[in-house]
């Protein structure tokens, strides 16, 4: 393990699909997101001690997003930036699922479950860019209502029998290295947590917020993200759409900075 990579993996927004919140309706949250961070395993403990300087800068106890204010969250974001690490995104809009969402019954484990494929799929592209073998990545997600196994059941499915191209970067990963852990079981789950807040706020337009969206936390996260090894751009690579920019209907400043961003 000491050679390999760890992938931390969390979510914001909720999974369910039956019932979605809008302006006449409550519900579940109209987006859900997917944020990841992969650190080599040599650097884990140091990346745990900026973690602990962190939270002593800021005087928090645990380094949770929903609990941060709009500074800590971007110190925090320029802190990691600087960290030998690469994100990964994904982020969908449930009102654009058309018949997939039939098709699995409104099913929110299965509709994570898909969600964490394409996000998976990035890591592919990534392990395969790399040279590395699947073996030296272990896939750890923050514990949560979903079927772990039906997840790598599906990765499996996948594995074997890919329908796009894209699907094919799962071969440079292993399902049986999928685990899910506490949220205070690994000081770098809260790394994830702040990839998907940081997606969520490009998108979060509720009464709260005054309807307005905030972009930045995701600007100083994005020169780690995974960028396309042709075009250096995060978009389709590190940072994933379901299914294009357009179907998510950003605010132009969020669709600026997704189409702009260009990782380091």
């Amino acid at each position: 393990m000491a050679h390999g990579y760890t992938l931390f993996i969390d979510e914001s927004g909720e999974a369910g699909i039956a019932r979605v919140r809008d302006a006449e309706q409550p519900g579940a949250s109209p987006y859900m997101t997917m944020g990841a961070v992969i650190v080599p395993n040599a650097h884990l403990d140091s990346l745990s001690e900026c973690l602990e300087s962190v939270k002593k800068t800021i005087g928090k106890q645990e380094l949770h997003c929903s609990n941060l204010k709009h500074f800590e969250l971007l110190f925090f974001a320029k802190s990691m930036a600087k960290e030998k690490v690469r994100f990964f995104g994904a982020i969908s809009k449930k009102k654009t699922l058309g018949p997939y969402k039939t098709a699995i019954k409104d099913n929110p484990r299965k509709y994570y479950n898909k969600c964490a494929q394409y996000l998976l799929e990035r890591v592919g592209w990534f392990m395969g860019n790399r040279s590395l073998m699947p073996h030296q990545l272990d896939i750890v997600f923050e514990r949560a209502n979903v079927d772990y196994d039906a997840l790598a059941n599906l990765i499996r499915r996948c594995q074997d029998s890919p329908l796009h191209e894209s699907t094919k970067q799962l071969r440079n990963i292993s399902a049986d290295r999928i685990y899910s852990i506490e949220k205070n079981e690994h000081p770098a789950l809260c790394i994830a947590d702040l990839v998907a807040h940081a997606l969520y706020k490009c998108v979060d337009k509720t009464e709260r917020n005054f309807g307005i969206v905030e972009p930045r936390y995701l600007r100083e996260l994005s020169p780690r993200f995974f960028g396309n090894p042709e075009t250096a751009k995060a978009l389709g690579a590190g940072l994933y759409c379901v299914h294009s920019v357009r179907d998510l209907e950003l605010e132009d400043e969020a669709a600026q900075l997704f189409h702009s961003m260009t990782p380091e």
